[in-house]
């Protein structure tokens, strides 16, 4: 597995970059704010709530959104723009922690089982993935493209009893993995990684290091992650790179473990999926010409 060190002197030309942060009123993303503001970088923070301690900076600026609502997004991203000129990073990276109960009984006047709540999804799935279509849209229209950051989590690779959550971590893993083809067909100068972090400190969970000091587990400090997200917008080689964030050590691991995994899975005499789909479409755009 590649596991790599982020040094200070790698992070220092995030000074005078233009940088949204979803969620960046606490945990991961208050963790990812304060570290740009350290470097010098100005941060856009698209919260629900503020941070709870105000931010005393000139290059910190809060918009209210919820990433739930397109418009909302739509909002954030032109005020970015007529504030700065133009959006060089984006960390989308708001979520919430676990809602939804799969095995539940409760059921509506008419006796009905009641329809699971997916409060989750459209926050930690669907925010995300609106998120970053919208840096997309802008980064394509500047010369130097951008780069963003999503923040997945290693319960996306795994068996795991928060079903919801996991879930949305399994689907923005995949969803920033296979962006990377059709980037880079289109051949925009714009770069997609994901992080995939192990137990952070953060609000997914109330008390959470308490609880695991309590059982015994490691908690990283969401500070650890915040290096990782900042280190993927710096470092032009990282595009379609997952970086595992355990005890604050850093490891690609799709490049290096997932996608020769399946390739030992799936053959050397059978096609690559994407291949297949590459040549299947302008047969299909043929068949409805």
């Amino acid at each position: 597995m590649a596991e790599f060190l982020i040094k200070d002197e790698d992070l220092t030309s995030l000074k005078g970059k233009v940088v949204i942060v979803t969620g960046g009123s606490s945990g991961i993303g208050l963790a990812t704010v304060s570290l740009l503001l350290s470097l010098g970088a100005s941060v856009i923070n698209a919260d629900v709530q503020p941070p709870i301690e105000p931010v005393d900076s000139p290059r910190f600026t809060f918009v209210k959104t919820s990433v739930t609502v397109w418009a909302e997004l739509v909002a954030l991203f032109k005020e970015t723009k007529a504030l700065h000129g133009r959006i060089d990073h984006v960390f989308a990276n708001a979520g919430i922690g676990p809602r939804a109960n799969y095995l539940a009984t409760d059921v509506d006047e008419k006796g009905d089982l009641k329809e699971p709540t997916h409060e989750l999804l459209d926050v930690n799935l669907k925010g995300v993935m609106n998120t970053v279509t919208l840096a997309i849209y802008y980064m394509r229209q500047q010369p130097g493209g951008g780069s963003i950051v999503i923040n997945g989590s290693s319960t996306g690779m795994q068996r795991f009893r928060a079903v919801d959550y996991a879930t949305a971590k399994h689907a923005v893993l995949g969803f920033g993995r296979c962006l990377i083809p059709v980037i880079s067909e289109a051949k925009l100068p714009i770069r997609v990684n994901t992080l995939a972090a192990a137990w952070t400190e953060t609000q997914v969970l109330p008390n959470l290091r308490e609880m695991m000091e309590t059982i015994g587990v490691e908690l990283q400090p969401a500070s650890a992650v915040a290096r990782a997200a900042a280190y993927l917008m710096v470092d032009g080689s990282r595009q379609g790179h997952v970086i595992h964030v355990q005890r604050g050590k850093y490891k690609e691991i799709d490049e290096a473990v997932l996608l020769p995994a399946f390739d030992s899975i799936r053959g050397k005499d059978y096609p690559v999926e994407d291949d297949v789909l590459r040549r299947l479409e302008p047969l299909v755009a043929g068949a409805r010409a």
